[in-house]
């Protein structure tokens, strides 16, 4: 009995001491939250500008305000905006190789975006920068439907991770002011 109730508290403490190694570890590497933006008080009230439709689950302004939505409140009209969010994207597809029967066929998907962010009187806050995603897949020609899925996942996923490199960027800049 007495065995039993030491083997337990045995367990119970290599499992908190692995909880606590794991954060520690997490801490270290300079892991953080996702889409954890602080702005100055003068910038609370955001405007997206796009080239894309809006709520379009296939472009960058889309994920950028579903990830500073806890940090800002996204408004419809850009005179009540205190900061406006100005994203230009392009999409492009080509095929970059095939195999000699014409069947299989490598294609690389690229997301383009020029991002900046100016205040209402049209002082930037962050500069015009761009930002670029690839990604190259193959498909078999036989199957026509094959191709229009994959691209539209592949182009979804480049949107999320570009709009994921546009927050860390602006995180690390809003630190610095």
């Amino acid at each position: 009995m007495i065995e039993g109730l030491f083997m337990q508290l045995q367990k119970r403490w290599a499992q908190w001491l692995l909880l606590c190694v794991t954060v520690l570890a997490l801490v270290g590497c300079g892991f953080h939250l996702r889409g954890n933006v602080q702005f100055p008080e003068a910038y609370q009230k955001a405007f997206i500008e796009s080239n894309e439709p809006a709520y379009s689950l296939d472009s960058v302004a889309f994920y950028i305000q579903r990830a500073l939505r806890s940090q800002v409140t996204f408004v419809d009209n850009v005179k009540e905006a205190d900061m406006i969010i100005n994203v230009q994207e392009t999409y492009d597809s080509r095929i970059v190789s095939s195999n000699t029967t014409g069947i299989y066929r490598t294609y690389t998907n690229e997301l383009f975006a020029t991002i900046y962010i100016s205040d209402r009187s049209g002082q930037l806050i962050f500069r015009p920068e761009q930002f670029s995603k690839s990604e190259s897949f193959t498909l078999d020609e036989r199957e026509p439907l094959a191709k229009t899925t994959a691209e539209e996942a592949i182009k979804r996923e480049l949107a999320i991770e570009l709009s994921q490199d546009f927050i860390r960027r602006l995180g690390v800049q809003m630190r610095s002011r």
